[in-house]
């Protein structure tokens, strides 16, 4: 997406140097707020992926840091336990799933979030975590319950 005032705060953080302590705030703030929604549903965090495995299968919250530090991206995954996507109407195919996908239309990634706005909006959370809690967690379970293991 083409902010061009997240392009001009990028260029304040890039010279400012508290930035790489006030981005690792942001990550903090970013995983307790997840972990306040995906552990209660039994997920597991393991560095920076929050996992749940059932007989049907894996599923995965992972969070993607940018190659620049400049955001993290939310990426969801589940696999069978053969390691294959799974076979079901619902599944938008390959192998990853980004928040975007729960919705008709989005304006860019509602699951990619600037550690510069999660300081300065912590608000900026609160979609990644409606969408979470109101149609992930809910669309995993299913993919959990309507995949049966095979024999």
């Amino acid at each position: 997406m083409d902010d061009p005032d997240l392009s001009a705060r990028q260029h304040l953080a890039a010279n400012d140097p508290a930035f790489p302590a006030r981005r690792e705030e942001a990550w903090g703030r970013i995983v307790a707020t997840l972990d306040g929604v995906l552990a209660p549903a039994g997920y597991a965090l393991t560095k920076s992926t929050w996992s749940r495995v059932t007989a049907a299968g894996k599923s995965a919250v992972h969070l993607q840091r940018d190659r620049y530090g400049w955001d993290v991206r939310i990426v969801l995954r589940f696999v069978t336990p053969d390691g294959e996507v799974p076979d079901h109407p619902d599944w938008p195919g390959g192998e990853d799933v980004t928040l975007a996908d729960f919705f008709e239309q989005a304006v860019g990634d509602p699951g990619t979030l600037a550690f510069i706005d999660v300081l300065e909006r912590p608000e900026c959370l609160d979609v990644a975590v409606v969408t979470l809690r109101d149609q992930v967690l809910p669309w995993f379970e299913a993919l959990h319950r309507d995949h049966p293991p095979r024999t």
